[in-house]
């Protein structure tokens, strides 16, 4: 674990999205309240960034500015990206990881340049083919972790390995479970279902379970997640973020169905008053806002995609990940989980 005194230094892309300045600086304060040993890199216009931090005099005294005014569109191609934006806010940030003693980058931009961007110039842990997409889901008991959610579309079996060891890293880390259960998402529990690299994959599950590698579960389905069937659950970056669109549409129709029901009448008004406590518990947890990060795992330094939309809640949630996982040292968890498998 980072001693807690040492000052933990991560970078902030602030262009590119829908999210504003303003709503970046006052999350990243609240952030930095709870975690006083933060530092934050922010790339960025200059005069804005410091026309917020006025508001926020002791963050201001731990960040440094970049002042840059070039940015990644949302519609932009990742492929060009990398060939005609060298100088705008994304790519000074993730390259600020090679060049500065910054350990993450935060950014609400485009997804597939981030990604992009992050895998040629960080590169992947050893033995880790391809990085993923991973998040924390509620459920009824608690959260999971789910991965990939949309790094790689590709079904390969190896990917759904590499997964295993990276969302079991991950919530060691996060949940703080000393041995997590790892489902595979399926059509079905049953061994016959799925096809044929699903098959294969929960084949050399099985075995690393044998082995003490990795708590596997087997087989669960789409409605398993919600019920915490199992503290992880993998599967192929196409059909994760369908799941994820889906869940995020789902908690969205239940707040606005909520919210309607309970205005309908006098009487459901006064009993939204008597139930405001529980009721408002039950927005904490459906709230998207605390549930819209993307976590770029098995690269040599983290990276979170928070939602192109974000308000200042969303990147307050986003900055406290990424100080646990800094904090907690998760890269070398999987470091050691992959040398155990290596090694076995």
């Amino acid at each position: 674990m980072i001693d807690n005194r040492e000052t933990i230094k991560i970078s902030i892309d602030t262009l590119g999205s829908e999210t504003s300045i303003a709503n970046i600086i006052k999350g990243l304060n609240t952030s930095f309240l709870r975690n006083d040993n933060y530092f934050f890199r922010l790339f960025g216009p200059k005069e804005k960034l410091n026309y917020e931090l006025k508001k926020f005099s002791t963050l201001k005294e731990n960040v440094e500015i970049i002042d840059c005014n070039e940015f990644v569109e949302m519609t932009d191609k990742p492929s060009e990206v990398m060939k005609t934006k060298k100088n705008s806010s994304m790519f000074k940030s993730i390259i600020s990881i090679l060049e500065t003693d910054s350990k993450a980058v935060l950014s609400c931009g485009n997804t597939g340049a981030l990604m992009a961007i992050s895998l040629l110039n960080l590169k992947t842990l050893d033995t880790i083919k391809r990085p993923a997409i991973a998040s924390i889901w509620p459920n009824v008991i608690g959260e999971s972790i789910v991965l990939d959610l949309g790094a790689n579309i590709k079904s390969d079996s190896q990917f759904l390995i590499d997964n295993a060891i990276l969302g079991t890293s991950l919530a060691t880390t996060l949940l703080k479970i000393k041995t997590p259960s790892v489902g595979l998402l399926n059509v079905g529990k049953e061994d016959s279902k799925g096809n044929e690299v699903l098959q294969k994959a929960s084949h050399e599950l099985s075995a690393l379970d044998a082995k003490g590698l990795i708590n596997y579960y087997g087989f669960v389905e789409g409605s398993d997640i919600s019920n915490g069937l199992t503290n992880v659950v993998i599967t192929d970056g196409f059909t994760g973020n369908i799941a994820l669109k889906t869940a995020e549409g789902t908690a969205r129709m239940i707040q606005v169905f909520l919210k309607n029901s309970l205005k309908s009448s006098l009487v459901s008004k006064l009993g939204a008053f008597l139930a405001s406590f529980a009721l408002s518990s039950l927005k904490d947890k459906l709230d998207p806002r605390v549930h819209n990060c993307g976590i770029f795992v098995g690269l040599n330094a983290p990276v979170i995609k928070c939602h192109g939309a974000s308000d200042h809640i969303g990147i307050t949630y986003a900055a406290d990940l990424l100080y646990m996982l800094l904090n907690d040292n998760v890269n070398d968890k999987i470091k050691q989980n992959i040398s155990k498998q290596v090694n076995s």
